[in-house]
């Protein structure tokens, strides 16, 4: 199970794992004052952007075709 995390800033929303946010906002990527929105457990990435599209109100998620 992988656990990310959607967070809002100035700069709009990321998705990223968990342990990644941290580094995100160490690095200045991520403003430190942003909010978390909400945690979408799933087995895959493609399954979370799958329900950040959903969440977000935007069109369905395509992945990206492998050649």
């Amino acid at each position: 199970m992988i656990i990310f995390e959607v967070w809002e800033d100035e700069d709009g929303t990321t998705l990223s794992t968990e342990k990644n946010i941290a580094k995100l906002k160490k690095k200045g990527l991520l403003s430190l004052n942003a909010t978390l929105l909400y945690r979408i457990e799933t087995d895959s990435y493609e399954e979370a952007m799958i329900t950040y599209h959903h969440k977000m109100g935007w069109e369905r998620y395509k992945p990206m075709k492998e050649e």
